[in-house]
């Protein structure tokens, strides 16, 4: 150097000390940037790695949802199925349903008709023996003991007794009639008789009484009041009897269409009861229906997007497959130089350190 340059070079221990101190932070510096670069791609490749795997999870995610959503697709078609089944049936029912109660409120109607014409025949004869039971109302105990005080009581009263004892099915004679005067319910056997069952026989026998000139209320009245409010009384009996005979086969036929309208009430009350039912079934297979096709929905919607995610993620993987050869025999690289570092840090630091006084041509030939 002396004769090239024509100066002293000197070599110090302040040379070695910048030796080390260099050394020391080229190897950090160097280390930290070829380490930060293996990194950077060894992650890269990582994510590569971790994109395929995601990208087959995903297929077979994606397979498993359009599986389910098939099935969704064919549960929804089998519920419209029976939601359409059910419905036929409803509509059968519920048509005949509508003719039966067509027809049942005709009938209720004719059975009104039946019972309005009955209650009006019958209620000519109600006023009659609605007076006699108002007379019979006032008669008491007294004016019983009246009557079984005679010994050997007037014509028009022993008629009268012996009317009122053939329709409670008695001898007529006054021995009886006084024994039947003397039991404590005689005025409540008059006041409940049955007036709607008087039979044929008695009322023939009852005729040739109140078809006489001398059985009338007010002849037997001016003789006993009280034998006057029961000639009354049996003459309303009769006349309401009369009636009711003649209305009685209006009644059969009435008690006849109420019994058959009845059970046909009850068969319609089932029908509507089944009707019923079916309608709400059929409420609930169009809601499952709606259910299920939301669900179907949401499940196609999920499905395409997944497919459209899997689609893009499966272009990325393809066209970053090429880097990862480049990537791996980079990090290879970078691994080696890692572990030239050492040398190539000394060789620098020593460099910085002891060649800073020679010239260019000198220091090229040093590398």
């Amino acid at each position: 150097m002396l004769q090239q340059l024509k100066r002293h070079n000197y070599i110090t221990p302040t040379h070695f000390l910048e030796l080390s101190k260099g050394y020391r932070v080229i190897l950090t510096e160097k280390r930290t940037e070829l380490g930060n670069g293996r990194d950077k791609l060894a992650n890269g490749l990582a994510k590569l790695v971790e994109a395929r795997d995601g990208v087959e999870v995903m297929s077979v995610e994606l397979e498993k949802k359009k599986v389910v959503c098939a099935q969704s697709q064919k549960d929804c078609e089998n519920l419209l199925v029976e939601i359409v089944s059910e419905r036929r049936v409803a509509d059968e029912q519920r048509k005949q349903v509508e003719g039966d109660s067509e027809r049942i409120g005709k009938e209720e109607i004719e059975c009104k008709a039946i019972a309005d014409d009955a209650e009006a025949e019958l209620n000519v004869a109600l006023p009659a023996l609605q007076k006699a039971m108002a007379e019979v109302e006032k008669l008491d105990k007294s004016a019983i003991s009246e009557i079984k005080a005679y010994k050997s009581p007037p014509k028009q009263v022993e008629t009268v007794l012996a009317a009122v004892m053939i329709l409670f099915g008695n001898k007529t004679d006054w021995t009886t009639a006084k024994k039947v005067l003397g039991e404590a319910n005689f005025l409540q056997s008059i006041k409940g008789y049955d007036k709607d069952n008087v039979s044929a026989t008695i009322m023939k026998k009852i005729k040739g009484y109140v078809s006489h000139a001398d059985f009338k209320p007010e002849a037997v009245g001016a003789v006993s009041k009280a034998a006057g409010a029961l000639c009354t009384w049996v003459h309303a009996i009769y006349i309401y009897a009369s009636v009711a005979k003649e209305v009685a086969p209006k009644r059969a036929r009435l008690k006849g269409a109420q019994e058959s309208l009845a059970v046909k009430q009850a068969s319609l009350q089932k029908a509507q009861e089944e009707l019923a039912e079916v309608t709400a079934k059929v409420n609930r297979l169009k809601q499952k229906y709606d259910d299920s096709v939301g669900e179907k929905n949401r499940l196609r919607a999920e499905a395409d997007q997944m497919e459209l995610l899997l689609d893009r993620a499966d272009k990325l993987v393809k066209g970053l497959a090429g880097e990862n050869e480049r990537w791996r025999a980079s990090i290879g690289q970078l691994q080696n130089e890692i572990g030239r570092s050492l040398g190539d840090a000394l060789v620098a630091a020593a460099f910085l350190s002891y060649a800073g006084p020679f010239d260019t041509q000198y220091r090229s030939n040093l590398v």
